[in-house]
């Protein structure tokens, strides 16, 4: 049986002489594995195709154990990608963090779509906050939202001055029941505005170095605490 969907490449793992295993995002079928086969051949007519990142329209036969890739077709590529290696860098990363946390044949379309974005915006010009977007986006759909405007530990409403973020219940902790990360009223109010709005009216905003750091360390620490883990490729970032 044949199948159609449109997603994009994760990663790439040599099989055998000539064939290839490739983890697709997809759009309708979640983070599926499928056989590309004779695609490390030299007169192979898949395989630009089926270049890392690139959005591409599959058609797909159903196997035994591992579907099979019968026809690629690219739908966008991100060229500015290749000869950039800090947008690289930063790519690997957030797509090895859906391959890492999203469960094979689990459909996340905001999670397909946010990638797309991220990718997009890399391509074009690649923002210091870009990464933290996507993170804090990403926990978000996978259920992990934080709490931004009440205290996880009390209920209070979050008010200005003094509070921290508690990476174990997953939000602010206002001042009377710390203690916790330290988190500025800046850095709130830009994670807020992360939850709400797409990247590209994000990155109208002007933000200081300082804060950038610090939205760095908050977002990239609460993945890790979900995760337990840290990703392979986040060492290669410029944060």
């Amino acid at each position: 049986m044949l199948y159609k969907t449109r997603g994009i490449i994760l990663k790439r793992t040599n099989l055998g002489e000539a064939d290839r295993i490739v983890t697709i995002f997809t759009e309708d079928y979640g983070k599926i594995k499928v056989v590309a086969k004779g695609v490390r051949k030299t007169l192979s007519k898949m395989a630009g195709h089926l270049e890392p990142f690139c959005l591409t329209n599959f058609q797909i036969a159903k196997g035994r154990n591992l579907d099979t890739v019968t026809g690629a077709m690219v739908e966008k590529c991100f060229f500015g990608l290749r000869s950039d290696l800090e947008k690289t860098n930063a790519c690997f990363y957030m797509a090895e963090i859906v391959d890492k946390m999203v469960e094979e044949s689990v459909v996340h379309e905001e999670i397909f779509y946010l990638l797309d974005s991220a990718f997009s915006h890399a391509n074009d010009l690649i923002s210091p906050l870009l990464i933290s977007y996507f993170e804090i986006n990403f926990l978000s759909e996978m259920g992990f939202k934080p709490e931004l405007y009440e205290c996880v530990s009390c209920s209070a409403k979050i008010k200005a001055g003094g509070n921290n973020f508690d990476f174990n219940h997953g939000g602010l902790v206002c001042t009377e029941c710390g203690p916790a990360r330290a988190i500025s009223d800046q850095a709130i109010k830009l994670i807020r505005l992360f939850l709400k709005h797409d990247f590209a009216s994000i990155n109208r905003i002007k933000v200081t170095p300082e804060l950038i750091s610090e939205i760095q360390i908050i977002t990239s620490y609460y993945l890790k605490h979900i995760h337990q883990k840290d990703m392979k490729s986040e060492k290669y970032l410029t944060r």
